[in-house]
């Protein structure tokens, strides 16, 4: 799982490739078992990025992406925005999406 570290960064991602975005805080206690799992998950997926972005360290993602809760999946396919979820992870959801992009 590769980190972004400014909002620049994260639309040069978003504009070049398919990515797998998790938005998590520093002291989030759900974000990490889910964070954990996703990133297990993304081992059947070597095609697909996974990224994690902090909202602390870019707050414009907030703003931007309409981040209300963390932590919250979004996945983005040729450029745009094709799936989100928060809080609650619907796995098996994101398993079939997954089979569907690559």
């Amino acid at each position: 799982m590769k980190k972004i570290m400014n909002y620049e960064e994260l639309t040069s991602i978003i504009s070049q490739s398919n990515a797998i975005i998790i938005s998590k805080t520093q002291n989030c206690n759900v974000c990490v078992p889910v964070a954990v799992r996703l990133n297990e998950m993304m081992i059947n997926y070597p095609t697909l990025n996974l990224y994690e972005i902090y909202i602390e360290d870019v707050p414009e993602f907030r703003g931007q992406h309409l981040v209300f809760t963390v932590p919250t999946i979004i996945v983005f396919y040729e450029g745009r925005e094709i799936h989100r979820e928060s809080r609650f992870i619907d796995w098996e959801k994101l398993t079939n999406l997954f089979n569907q992009m690559i």
